[in-house]
């Protein structure tokens, strides 16, 4: 027994239609899965603390050793490098605080620490009651290839897990 399908093409074309809608709509949903896993942990634009400089006085009498870390709004120096800030920050055990370099209280401690980049990290340390700047140094920089890349090394370092050579 033989069966006769009418409009075979457009019966195809249907299937066809309904097979690329379904695959569309199955990526769409593995996309938005993949991205909303990446990016949802993923530190939010850095933050000037409030207060940041009658914070920084209290904790420099209260505290052995204070961190600021310098950044400036859509610097891709500092973008690339905010995860390994934020994951060294969840391990500290000393005040830790965002200066954003373009504000009036960023443009006073820049020039108090003498930056020259804003993807700087200011170590500062209290021995004795006496209050030390014990080192500036950059948290991100420029490979080879042009590629903006995370100083691991010197953010471990400037947050004690690593001892300086």
């Amino acid at each position: 027994m033989k069966i006769y399908i009418k409009n075979k093409k457009k019966i195809f074309q249907r299937m066809f239609l309904g097979f690329v809608l379904a695959s569309i709509l199955l990526l769409g949903i593995m996309g938005r899965v993949i991205y909303h896993d990446k990016f949802q942990n993923a530190p939010k634009n850095l933050v000037e603390t409030p207060n940041i400089l009658q914070k920084l006085n209290e904790s420099e009498k209260e505290s052995q050793k204070v961190i600021l870390v310098f950044f400036k709004e859509n610097c891709p120096y500092c973008e690339v490098a905010k995860t390994e800030i934020e994951e060294a920050k969840k391990q500290a055990d000393f005040p830790v605080f965002y200066v954003n370099t373009e504000s009036k209280n960023g443009q006073q401690l820049k020039k108090r620490y003498e930056l020259k980049y804003a993807s700087s990290l200011v170590i500062i340390q209290k021995q004795n009651n006496y209050i030390s700047t014990e080192a500036v140094v950059a948290y991100a920089d420029k490979n080879d290839r042009g590629q903006y890349i995370p100083l691991t090394e010197n953010i471990k370092k400037a947050f004690g897990q690593i001892i300086y050579k």
